[in-house]
């Protein structure tokens, strides 16, 4: 996954958990659990990734 599409991902995410309706039903309530999760992992990913360049190792 190339950097500048996690960064996006992790800005619609963001975006998504903002302005998502706290009446909501079950899909949009499991839809923001999964974002939750993957704001919380894609930095670490993104950390990772950066890592793993910085050493050499990049594919």
């Amino acid at each position: 996954m190339d950097l500048f599409q996690t960064l996006t991902l992790w800005f619609v995410l963001m975006i998504f958990l903002r302005t998502g309706s706290g009446n909501a039903g079950l899909i949009v309530t499991a839809s923001a659990y999964l974002a939750i999760i993957l704001v919380l992992v894609l930095p670490v990913f993104l950390l990772l990734v950066g890592l793993d360049e910085l050493s050499g190792g990049g594919v």
